[in-house]
């Protein structure tokens, strides 16, 4: 699901970039929105396996500061592993920048659009 969040919303951005038409208002933050939800699930069911406790209002907390939070329990619970699980994160998120920029080239070229 957090890999789908990452790629989905590029490359559909992408086609929309490509065909030289605006994104509908609400695309990014629904976006955004999907993100952090799939970060969130994904943090409650790591957090359960490797039985790192929940704060009460953890849930809020990590919608504000997932950023901070997330690798903080990583490393502290993974040491070196932890880091490589960081760095695969953002090289995901990576390629779903190139691939969102890849679509819209391809979508570009595709339809002709100007």
């Amino acid at each position: 699901m957090l890999v789908a969040a990452l790629f989905v919303p590029q490359m559909v951005g992408g086609v929309y970039t490509g065909l030289g038409r605006a994104e509908p208002p609400a695309f990014r933050p629904l976006a955004t929105l999907w993100l952090f939800m799939s970060v969130a699930v994904w943090f409650w069911g790591y957090s359960r396996a490797h039985r790192v406790p929940w704060i009460m209002d953890m849930g809020w907390f990590l919608m504000v500061a997932w950023f901070v939070v997330v690798p903080y329990y990583i490393i502290s619970r993974e040491g070196g592993r932890g880091v490589l699980r960081i760095g695969l994160f953002l090289l995901t998120y990576l390629a779903a920048v190139a691939a969102g920029w890849a679509t819209a080239i391809w979508t570009r070229l595709l339809c002709g659009a100007e």
